[in-house]
């Protein structure tokens, strides 16, 4: 029976809940929670596989995710918790074990109240989990507005589920309620502000798990069956365009390294829809579009949650070793840190879709997808087949820049603070995660083409190249890193100065000021505030110059409709006046209207029962 799967998904609860009970006793709570966990991990996935012919298994691409990152973010937990939290090792493990059997629990139910059960219980154990550095006031915040909507989330949800069955109603509420947890355009906000507050394992698992599991809601529950595809294909184009284009372009300023992440999400569910989209105007017209937009769209769900989850993983490494996620604090990391580096660094170059790299194969799906709707000589998919190819080589470009930024900024260089030039290797229980997900994202990438040798040799070529030459770069870094200064005696120093006898980090180009050519060019949508010190004299001592760019959705949406609401909230406020005689006359009015409209219900029906 598929509901034997519910069995595992008690024991990681179960598991939780003893890690709770251990208090201040840190070492048996993180015992007690990793081991119930990995247990419930690996029994749901052989019971999946016993019920792999069960109609349901199409989860599977939901489910990877979880699974995987779910268990590298709890052993990666163990080393990152100490100097992070530790001393709340029993609520940590709590929470991070309720997030992930709920996750799991959201794929095995259909019934509207046991999903929107399990979808609030997902909710808000993540959200604890967000407010786990709860000293600090910008989590507090972060954590405030995840909380916010988490909660809009579900009231949409249940609309949805009122709403008629393939009706337009449902599918508007549907990508209001699922599209908050992917993160359309202009329901974003809670992204950049919940992944730098979160602890890097819980990042990693919302953002390579969790924010895809709105498709996996839109697609079941407002899309299977409905009859207007061709609708609703154009509306989820249109969101991942501009969430895409967006995303990564808002990423580019950022200094914070998760937050950079964050935005790079934002960017990936935006090519994930668009891939979703071409899916949808693609029925009835074309199989051969139908196929190359749906399977890199759910390759691209599989590819993204490896390739992200480790760059969070990897953002959690630098951040012990550098105590620091401000990527203008660093440089020089690649010395010091050869081994999580280099896996950093090729991470970056998949997440960017660059070819031959393993992100760039769910990419291919969808270029081909598109271009294929190009040459259809149908004007819709024509149009929409540009669309999807401008924007995706716009993404790609502009990731490169942001990505390039990042790695550059953080481990090429000399250190720009004492504690990035004392940083170091962390534990294994860090580094190895991030290397099984890094093996991963390539073995997926071999058996997708694999898979199409047959229907798409093309596709298996690339699969082949992409393999073969991210294993050769594995090979020559490994050689740099650990061949190279063990067996020569190699003499290091400072790089040419054009005769200057006394280089700093200070004349190094930092992260900012190599984006700046782009983000001066995009200011008209980005809107930058700057404070520029210019220096003074031949030999200045003093210049500066910052520059922070506010989220637009936040800044110049969100941010007015909060404060029309804290004004309406006063004024509502006056009737909170604390007399008993008011409160009574309210309820009262109340009654009396309730029994109104109870009374004219019948009417009501008589009436437009006899209209024709």
């Amino acid at each position: 029976m598929f509901s034997e799967m519910f069995l595992p998904l008690a024991v990681m609860a179960a598991s939780g809940a003893g890690a709770w009970l251990c208090g201040k006793r840190k070492k048996f709570a993180a015992g007690i929670g990793t081991t119930g966990l990995i247990l419930g991990i690996i029994s749901w996935g052989v019971l999946f596989i016993k019920n792999h012919e069960n109609p349901d298994s199409g989860i599977i691409v939901w489910a990877i995710p979880i699974l995987i990152l779910g268990l590298c973010g709890a052993v990666h937990s163990l080393a990152y918790l100490k100097g992070h939290g530790e001393e709340r090792s029993n609520l940590y493990y709590l929470f991070y074990n309720l997030t992930v059997a709920s996750m799991l629990g959201v794929l095995l139910v259909s019934n509207p109240i046991h999903f929107l059960t399990l979808w609030e219980l997902m909710g808000l154990a993540s959200f604890a989990l967000v407010a786990f550095d709860f000293q600090s006031g910008k989590t507090r915040e972060a954590a405030w507005l995840y909380l916010l909507v988490c909660e809009a989330g579900s009231l949409f949800l249940i609309l949805m589920f009122l709403a008629p069955d393939f009706s337009v109603m449902r599918f508007v509420f549907g990508l209001l309620g699922f599209g908050l947890k992917i993160g359309f355009p202009l329901l974003h906000i809670w992204l950049p502000q919940a992944h730098p507050a979160a602890p890097a394992p819980v990042s990693a698992l919302m953002s390579g798990a969790m924010i895809p599991l709105g498709f996996y809601g839109l697609l079941k529950f407002t899309l299977d069956g409905c009859s207007f595809y061709q609708s609703a294909g154009i509306v989820l184009l249109a969101l991942g365009a501009v969430g895409a284009l967006g995303g990564i372009l808002f990423s580019l300023p950022k200094t914070n390294i998760k937050e950079l992440l964050a935005y790079s999400s934002i960017e990936n569910m935006g090519i994930i829809s668009m891939g979703f989209g071409l899916t949808l105007l693609s029925i009835n017209q074309d199989s051969t579009i139908l196929y190359c937009a749906m399977s890199g769209a759910l390759l691209h769900i599989i590819n993204h949650a490896f390739l992200k989850g480790g760059l969070f993983l990897g953002a959690g490494i630098i951040q012990k070793a550098a105590h620091s996620l401000d990527m203008e604090d660093m440089g020089g990391l690649l010395k010091r840190m050869p081994f999580s580096g280099s896996l950093f660094l090729m991470n970056s170059a998949g997440i960017c879709g660059l070819p031959p790299f393993n992100g760039f194969i769910s990419e291919f799906l969808i270029y081909a997808a598109a271009l294929l709707a190009v040459c259809s000589g149908k004007l819709l998919l024509m149009i929409c087949g540009i669309i999807v190819l401008i924007v995706l080589a716009l993404t790609g470009g502009i990731a490169a820049a942001a990505f390039a930024k990042l790695t550059g900024a953080v481990y090429l260089g000399e250190p720009r603070t004492e504690k990035a030039a004392e940083a170091k290797e962390q534990s294994k229980l860090m580094t190895i995660p991030v290397l099984v997900l890094f093996l991963l994202s390539n073995g997926v990438t071999v058996l997708v083409g694999w898979g199409n040798r047959d229907d798409m040799p093309a596709l298996f070529f690339v699969a082949v190249l992409s393999t073969a030459f991210v294993l050769l770069s594995a090979l020559l870094f490994w050689i740099r890193c650990k061949a190279l200064p063990g067996k020569n005696d190699v003499k290091r120093g400072c790089t040419w100065d054009c005769g200057y006898i006394a280089p700093t980090a200070r004349m190094e180009y930092t992260g900012s000021a190599f984006v700046q050519p782009i983000t001066d060019f995009c200011r008209f949508l980005m809107k930058p505030f700057r404070k520029i010190v210019p220096p003074k004299g031949i030999f200045a001592k003093e210049a500066s110059y910052e520059s922070e760019t506010d989220d637009p959705g936040l800044a110049r949406f969100w941010n007015k409709i909060f404060r029309w609401v804290s004004k309406l909230s006063e004024k509502i406020h006056v009737l909170q006046s604390g007399y008993l005689h008011l409160y009574i006359l309210i309820a009262t009015a109340a009654l009396i209207l309730m029994l109104i409209w109870g009374l004219m219900l019948p009417w009501c029906g008589i009436i437009t029962g006899g209209v024709k």
